[in-house]
């Protein structure tokens, strides 16, 4: 238990320095045709090879609008990160 809680820890300190970007399409006053959701956040994590539940990424409410988000990653009940994510116009 000590040994995963030791390798989460690291895993969260990596975490906390990643900024994701997310290419959306969007209209009129930077708003987004559809949303950034908790599957495309954790898309973005696999291809960096983090392995994450998108049940344990939380997002209030999906983003609609580019623009810089914090995004909280609970890994344990006691453990979490803060990743940003950057949604740019594609």
């Amino acid at each position: 238990e000590k040994k995963r809680l030791d390798e989460s820890k690291e895993v969260v300190s990596r975490l906390s320095e990643l900024t994701l970007t997310i290419s959306a399409k969007s209209g009129e006053e930077d708003k987004l045709f559809g949303a950034v959701t908790t599957g495309d956040i954790e898309g973005e994590l696999k291809k960096l090879g983090f392995v994450v539940d998108k049940r344990k990424i939380v997002l209030e409410e999906p983003i609609k609008k580019l623009g810089e988000y914090t995004v909280e990653i609970k890994l344990f009940p006691e453990l979490s990160a803060s990743v940003k994510v950057q949604v740019v116009s594609e």
